[in-house]
């Protein structure tokens, strides 16, 4: 019998709220938003795999853009929530031991992001069409998806930026350009694809089914992302959901590819849950 759900929200009090875990991303921000001052080695041979060293700091240049376009929310308990639900769905995933950073970003569109590394972060604008912990659940696990499947990490490796010995572990005191030019691409890149072209239908077909089988491993109702799906589909045409439609297939495109993998009858919904906590 599947327990992980209760047992991991049981836990609430040892969640480090989002500004704890993103404080360090926004003092770099603050203190200047064009360096990058911290970093790792990258791939001396650009056919390499990344490290996951490697990963997490790259993830740390593309958070920091997401958070300098959009401020976190100011509300800790919901922080706490979501990365409880995340940390939950994430136990299930290939990569369970990546450190998983989850953050609600204030924002009144509806959309969700993640970065290599294990960064996620949700709109608040989503929550409110969001009504339930099953349907937050799958929704995370998608974006978990694109982090354990490296989505954005395959489009940086195409992208051609990566030099042989180029060093992202390099002081911003030291004046290297290498530094700073590296972290620019990489940014950009990912920015492009999280904000502007998105990536490819396999990816996002990919990511739905692999967060639907998350959510469904532990516990939740994974047939509850249908029911987001078709909220997302009478939405269409809103000015809330334009960049999502641009980054992402349509909803009707999606429910067509998640209603065969899910069983209405079979997990947790926990509606009164998430009603509270957005409460």
């Amino acid at each position: 019998m599947r327990t992980i759900i209760n047992v991991s929200l049981a836990i609430a009090l040892l969640a480090a709220p989002a500004q704890a875990q993103f404080g360090n991303i926004l003092d770099k921000i603050n203190a200047n938003k064009d360096k990058i001052v911290k970093g790792a080695k990258v791939a001396k041979e650009a056919s390499r795999e990344f490290t996951e060293d490697e990963e997490a700091n790259i993830g740390r240049v593309v958070a920091a853009r997401v958070l300098a376009t959009y401020p976190l929310l100011k509300d800790d308990n919901l922080q706490t929530y979501v990365t409880l639900v995340g940390n939950t769905v994430a136990a299930y995933s290939s990569r369970p031991t990546l450190e998983w950073h989850f953050a609600v970003i204030d924002t009144p569109i509806v959309n969700a992001f993640s970065t290599p590394g294990g960064f996620v972060f949700v709109t608040s604008g989503t929550l409110k069409d969001v009504h339930s912990e099953a349907e937050l659940a799958a929704l995370l696990g998608h974006e978990i998806a694109h982090v354990t499947q490296k989505h954005i990490l395959r489009e940086i490796k195409r992208g051609n930026v990566i030099s042989a010995g180029a060093d992202l572990a390099q002081s911003a005191t030291n004046g290297s350009a290498l530094t700073d030019e590296f972290g620019r691409k990489v940014g950009q890149i990912a920015y492009d694809k999280l904000f502007n072209t998105g990536l490819g239908r396999a990816d996002e077909n990919e990511a739905d089914r692999i967060g639907v089988q998350l959510a469904d491993a532990a516990g939740y109702r994974a047939a509850a992302f249908v029911d987001f799906l078709e909220t997302l589909h009478k939405l269409e045409g809103s000015s809330e959901l334009k960049q999502l439609t641009k980054t992402h297939p349509s909803p009707s495109d999606r429910i067509a590819t998640v209603k065969p993998l899910v069983k209405s009858d079979r997990g947790v919904l926990l509606a009164e849950r998430y009603e509270k906590w957005m409460n």
